[in-house]
């Protein structure tokens, strides 16, 4: 039988698929071959990694419970750090437009 995936390899596969998108947009920006393409090819793995990120917050909260592993603080760090990014990214983008 399988066993239950817990929240902490929940959280951890969503840091991985995270790190995933964000080596594919660094991949994208150092190719950069039209500028609507570079930006859409960066812009959308990112928003991605945002939103991945938020989940994996909840879901890493969710396993607070759970014993403290090499998994769950990569997971923590990843999944944090994506969120305050993407805070950081619409407020610096609404004081912006201000």
């Amino acid at each position: 039988m399988e066993a239950e995936i817990n929240y902490t390899e929940r959280s951890y596969r969503m840091s991985k698929f995270i790190l995933i998108l964000l080596t594919f947009a660094a991949v994208s920006i150092m190719i950069n071959l039209q500028a609507t393409l570079s930006k859409l090819l960066f812009g959308l793995p990112i928003v991605v990694s945002g939103i991945l990120g938020m989940f994996g917050t909840i879901y890493i909260l969710k396993g607070l419970n759970e014993p403290l592993t090499e998994k769950k603080v990569i997971a923590i760090t990843v999944n944090l750090a994506m969120v305050v990014l993407i805070i950081a990214i619409l407020i610096s983008n609404t004081l912006y437009r201000l």
